[in-house]
């Protein structure tokens, strides 16, 4: 259906002069006519129906161009409109520069923009309905010579940021006061800001605020003067200056260490710091247009237009990779009015909402009066692809309304499009091939009477990559320094690194590279000697004289402190009985003023000397003891747990020998204990020997040729070693990490989620515990597979590590490490990529427990006597027949055979018999030696009796008679 406006048209009487000429748009072409003067109208009194009519008006004088002002215009909207376009030629249909219908608020001027100065047009009506036309008087108007733009300073302005410990003042003043116009006077200076704003002022000294964070910023003056015959804004110049203002990006920290730190009283934390080259590129230049009102136009264009000269390189033409982002904030009642089209410099043009909604609003709030106030407008976004179509079943619109600050009144009521991303009605391919250098228009033709708004403003915004050559800055850090104001440990010598790095980020426009720099400096600070928290800054400076600073607080917690200081595991304890435990070590502090120990077995202590216990002493029972050392003092005391196992150990049960000896023999001693054990023993004190005990367990030591008493003494026992094989006992990290747990797979078995865990970059570290500590120097072999190539894997266990990277892929490969200290844990590491953790397995000889033992056995070796030698004593008349033995020994014992004579002091010999042979034995109790004596040959004197005798004196005969 039609919308019909009958108006009452009160036609403008103009007066012309006599020489004046009026120009009717009569039906088919009317040619073109070389004028400035006279008066175009559509004709005497109402237009015809059914009218399809052409005219061109071209200026009489070579360099001017045509004005038309209308004084009156009635035409049906909708169907009856007058299209024009700066040319010398009408274009094809819908292609016209502007359309005129309805009742257009009077009066209204159309200038040629064209090079020639000409304006075409083209009258098409229907067949019913006709009004009164149109009147419009015709001129013409010199162009103007622009001015051109200038700044008294267009040095780079440097800035450092808010972020900056120095921050520098963002508000930066320019002044284009050596701009020059060769006619009229400059008026009007527009600043485009770079950063997304712009500003008008008329004067050529002002100030702008540049966001306070790293940008930057190429900020582009253009100037018009006071001749507005071509342009009601005045001339303006065909340059644009340019001034960059560049605030520094802050580094990145990333790596530096995030506080707060917390440190135990007593101990040291280290502080890493690094900071990295930041890029900053320049803004992605974005021209913003001024407000345009938009009537009742009941037919008419309204256009706003954008100037990218220069911004592009020269002779850049649009492509699909370089099409804009359109956006702008309209208001405006019953969407179905509209037709917005986007214009290229060079005329090629793209619909991009084509009179969809119908009655839905644009904004959000339309002022319901139409009374041409402005209600709250809305910002809308179109793009080729990758937004929501206008047509869209859902998540369009809505019946949501906003008051704003410059419309509180009554809303239009009914549906408005929702501010967001759409798709242009059109594909933007119709822009391929565009001038991108020069002036884009935006065109919004109202089609139908009633519905006004406004468009407050609208910009274009093309990919980075299309402009050319956009600034970057990337700035070199030159220092980074701790320091320390305050209580707590002071700053150590510090030292820092440098590293030149390529593109350091955020981002880097092609070609690149960005190159900055990256500086590190770690220390370590300690101890804490009392609870507190303590301030270390870590401060860069760039190149620029920025200077930037972390503050990194450590707390130092105190309440109540217990740990174990000897190495680690040496809390948990296994010895056989009879050895001494390895020394453990607690330290107590902070609000702890003692320790308890609990559950210890017999023979060990615990000793506290100063804020250290120690627990020491040999065990001397055999079982497994779960001891707890607690703090005392604190409000919540702390507990610390180990475990001592002691096992019994060897044994030695006996020593036998084959004591006593006479004189040179070998010495033997049997010993009974522990099977296969290895008892260590020395002879009389000299080198440490060994032997060891058969399966029986009996062993002998043979000593040979002893001559004086022997003594094996043994010092200790120990089992023969026995091969250890162990796996994972537990593991943390990585994905399912009881997989890597238990016996490994086979050798080239395939590595999936069922028998392996696996390590990715969510994942990064899996750690195994194995079932035993192992001693330094044990294999421990590794099972895995690389499931994708990207990355390495690093392995590493007791101070050693190794990296594998070996295909194929998903295939379980064995690789070995060999820790350089003893160890529990085994940790695989992926940098990127994923890796498949079978497991591990290892092999070990355990040294058994050394037992100490003090037996001692002893082999006497006996003196052999000498052999008796009996020498028999003259006989005299006094003798009684004793003998002696000359080579008498009293500490020997001497025995006759025959029995009876006896041996007495000093080997004399009593008893014997004459005429006897007698054996004589010597013994000391052990050895004996014998020897024959014979007697049988002895004279035997006996002393005779004294004789009485009378008278004669008594004389020895011979004969003893």
């Amino acid at each position: 259906m039609k919308k019909h406006n009958f108006l009452l048209l009160i036609l403008l009487l103009v007066s012309v002069f006599s020489f004046g000429q009026t120009y009717n748009m009569g039906n088919g072409a009317n040619g073109t006519i070389s004028t400035c003067t006279g008066t175009f109208r559509d004709g005497a009194g109402n237009y015809a129906a059914s009218q399809n009519g052409t005219i061109t008006f071209c200026p009489s004088t070579p360099g001017d161009r045509v004005r038309i002002t209308f004084t009156a215009f009635d035409t049906e909207s909708g169907f009856d409109y007058l299209d024009v376009w700066n040319a010398n030629a009408v274009g094809a249909p819908g292609t016209a520069d502007d359309r005129f219908m309805g009742t257009p608020a009077l009066p209204f001027t159309v200038t040629s923009t064209s090079p020639d100065g000409c304006l075409s047009f083209q009258f098409i009506s229907d067949g019913s309905i006709q009004y009164a036309g149109w009147s419009g008087t015709i001129s013409c108007v010199t162009p103007c010579v622009p001015p051109t733009a200038a700044l008294v300073d267009t040095s780079t302005v440097d800035i450092c940021p808010s972020t900056s410990v120095t921050p520098g003042s963002s508000t930066v003043a320019f002044n284009a006061s050596n701009s020059t116009t060769p006619g009229g006077s400059l008026v009007r200076y527009e600043w485009d800001w770079g950063d997304g704003t712009s500003s008008v002022t008329a004067v050529p000294n002002t100030t702008h605020a540049f966001p306070t964070t790293g940008g930057l910023y190429v900020v582009r003056l253009r100037v018009r003067n006071n001749i507005f015959t071509t342009d009601p804004l005045g001339c303006l110049s065909t340059n644009s200056v340019t001034r960059t203002v560049r605030v520094m990006p802050s580094p990145s920290f990333t790596g530096t260490s995030t506080s707060p730190v917390t440190a135990a009283c007593g101990s040291s934390v280290t502080l890493n710091g690094s900071a990295l080259s930041q890029t900053i590129i320049q803004s992605t230049p974005t021209v913003i247009s001024s407000p345009v009102n938009l009537p009742d136009g009941s037919g008419a264009n309204y256009t706003s237009s954008l100037d990218f000269s220069g911004l592009f390189p020269a002779g850049a033409t649009i492509t699909a990779g370089c099409y804009p982002t359109l956006s702008f904030n309209l208001e405006h009642s019953y969407s179905g009015d509209l037709e917005i089209t986007l214009i290229s410099p060079s005329g090629q043009s793209v619909m991009v909402y084509d009179q969809h909604g119908g009655g839905t609003h644009f904004g959000t709030c339309a002022n319901a009066a139409d009374d041409g106030v402005p209600g709250c407008v809305a910002n809308y976004t179109i793009v080729n692809t990758g937004g929501i179509a206008w047509t869209a079943a859902t998540g369009v619109t809505t019946t949501t309304t906003t008051n704003c600050g410059v419309y509180t009144g009554a809303c239009e009521t009914g549906n408005y499009y929702i501010p967001q991303i759409y798709n242009s009605t059109n594909s933007f391919n119709a822009l391929n091939g565009a001038t991108m250098n020069g002036v884009w228009t935006l065109q919004i033709r109202d089609n139908l009477a009633i519905d006004d708004g406004v468009l407050t403003n609208w910009s274009l915004t093309f990919p980075s990559s299309c402009y050319s050559n956009l600034q970057t800055i990337t700035p070199d850090l030159s220092t980074a320094t701790w320091t320390h104001i305050g209580g707590g440990p002071s700053v150590p010598a510090q030292t820092t690194t440098t590293t030149i790095v390529n593109n350091p980020g955020p981002a880097c426009p092609s070609p690149g590279p960005c190159i900055g720099n990256q500086l590190n400096n770690n220390i370590t600070i300690g101890p804490f000697p009392a609870p507190g928290s303590y301030v270390y800054s870590f401060t860069v400076t760039d190149e620029f004289g920025c200077q930037y600073k972390r503050d990194i607080t450590v707390n130092a917690l105190c309440p109540c402190l217990l740990s174990l200081t000897s190495q680690v595991n040496s809390d948990n304890q296994a010895i056989c009985l009879g050895n001494t435990i390895a020394p453990i070590a607690y330290t107590f502090g902070g609000s702890a003023t003692s320790v308890n120990v609990t559950g210890l077995p017999n023979g060990l202590f615990a000793n506290i000397v100063g804020s250290v216990v120690t627990i020491s002493g040999t065990p001397t029972l055999t079982g497994t003891y779960n001891y707890t050392v607690s703090s005392v003092g604190c409000t919540t005391n702390f507990v610390l747990n180990g475990t001592i196992t002691i096992s019994p150990g060897p044994s030695l049960n006996t020593i036998t020998n084959n004591s006593s000896l006479c004189g040179s023999a070998n010495a033997i001693f049997n010993l009974t204990g522990t099977a296969n054990a290895i008892v260590t023993y020395n002879i009389n004190g000299g080198a440490a020997q060994t032997v060891t005990l058969n399966a029986g367990g009996t062993g002998t030591v043979t000593v040979t040729g002893v001559t004086t008493n022997t003594i094996l003494n043994t010092t200790s026992i120990v089992p023969t070693a026995v091969p250890i094989i162990g796996n994972g006992l537990s593991a943390t990290g990585g994905n399912t990490p009881v997989n890597s747990t238990g016996i490994i797979s086979a050798l080239g078995a395939t590595a999936n989620v069922a028998n392996c865990s696996f390590v990715d970059n969510t994942n990064s570290t899996l750690t195994i515990t194995l079932q035993h500590t192992v001693p330094a120097g044990t294999s421990i072999i590794v099972s895995l597979a690389r499931d994708t190539n990207a990355g390495t894997v690093t392995i590493t266990s007791g101070g050693a590590s190794i990296t594998f990277n070996v295909s194929p892929n998903d295939i379980l490969q064995r690789i070995t490490i060999i820790p350089t200290v003893a160890t529990n844990t085994v940790t695989i590491t992926r940098t990127a990529g994923i890796v498949w953790v079978d497991g591990v397995q290892y092999t070990f000889t355990s040294p058994g427990c050394s037992i100490p033992i003090f037996n001692s056995s002893t082999v006497f070796v006996n003196t052999i006597p000498s052999v008796p030698t009996i020498a028999s004593v003259a006989p005299t008349c006094s003798s009684d027949g004793t003998s002696s033995i000359s080579n008498y020994s009293a500490t020997n014992t001497y025995t006759f055979t025959p029995t009876g004579p006896t041996v007495g002091a000093s080997g004399v010999i009593t008893g014997m018999v004459l005429g006897t042979s007698y054996t004589v034995t010597s013994g000391n109790g052990i050895c004996t030696s014998a020897s024959s004596v014979g007697f049988s040959n002895a004279a035997q004197l006996l002393t005779p009796s004294v004789p009485t005798i009378a008278s004669v004196a008594p004389t020895c005969s011979s004969d003893g008679t």
